[in-house]
């Protein structure tokens, strides 16, 4: 009796599990098109993941009744919902609609500046000191905080090196934030900034002049992972942070809390002009 009252209950136990991993989809409220790379997750907690290329995300929000679910994505409007209410509604939540919505970059009035160019960040391209991603975890997003020399700066390219073979495909977005007490805050580019790194490459070299990006303070840039690949992580060259490479700061995946994890500075650096 005891068996069969354990097997019950496992079964039990493992349905309701299964219920709480949700399965839906993101589309554009205006066209109804998919919408590839959004961010889904708990608030705060290293449980998220982004759409794939159809629109499709999977979450597992078992004990998560009290935490909130959020969606968001640069150029949209972000819907935040209670976990518990969330469940409550499933079937009429299996399609998310995101409101789009127009948002403009802070206008930058220079009369008879002369504009002087001027790499800002850490520019090392060890082999022998690395850091990145060590899993290909969606929504896992790693990078550091640059200074600048004057305001306003203007952004006109990313680069970073890569210490060690990548051995498939990998897409990533490249994201710029404001800093607010030492960590990213809020997100400066009006556009999605998409990077593919091929298998063999060496280096990433991001034009952003299409981007109009303009700072007036320290910044953070950060890469993040948005589509499964087969390799695992890609690690990109480091050096010790006193040697003037500033900090990593990272978060797990989509909408968790961001945390500095590493004295190394992470290779990354931008051609600018001030």
């Amino acid at each position: 009796m005891k068996r069969i009252l354990f097997v019950a209950l496992f079964i039990f136990t493992s349905l309701f599990a299964k219920a709480q991993v949700f399965e839906g989809i993101v589309k554009d409220a205006k066209t109804n098109t998919p919408l590839p790379y959004v961010n889904v997750g708990i608030i705060g907690k290293s449980v998220g993941t982004v759409t794939d290329s159809a629109g499709r995300y999977k979450l597992n929000l078992a004990n998560h009744d009290t935490d909130s679910l959020k969606l968001s994505m640069i150029g949209y409007k972000a819907l935040t919902y209670g976990v518990a209410d969330f469940l409550k509604k499933a079937d009429s939540r299996k399609v998310l609609l995101l409101q789009p919505v127009v948002t403009q970059l802070k206008e930058v009035k220079v009369n008879n500046h002369k504009w002087k160019e001027v790499i800002l960040g850490n520019t090392t391209q060890s082999k022998s000191g690395n850091a990145g991603f060590r899993n290909n975890r969606l929504g896992y997003e790693m990078g550091s905080i640059i200074k600048i020399k004057k305001a306003p700066t203007y952004l006109k390219q990313f680069n970073a090196a890569i210490a060690s073979d990548v051995t498939d495909s990998v897409k990533l977005r490249l994201n710029f934030y404001s800093v607010k007490d030492g960590l990213p805050d809020q997100l400066l580019q009006n556009q999605n900034i998409f990077v593919t790194v091929k298998k063999g490459q060496q280096s990433i070299n991001v034009d952003l002049k299409p981007y109009n990006i303009f700072v007036d303070d320290k910044f953070f840039v950060s890469l993040e992972w948005i589509q499964n690949a087969k390799g695992h992580g890609v690690m990109f060259s480091a050096n010790l942070s006193l040697f003037g490479g500033g900090s990593i700061i990272s978060r797990e995946t989509s909408q968790d809390n961001w945390e500095k994890v590493s004295i190394a500075g992470i290779g990354f650096n931008v051609l600018a002009e001030y």
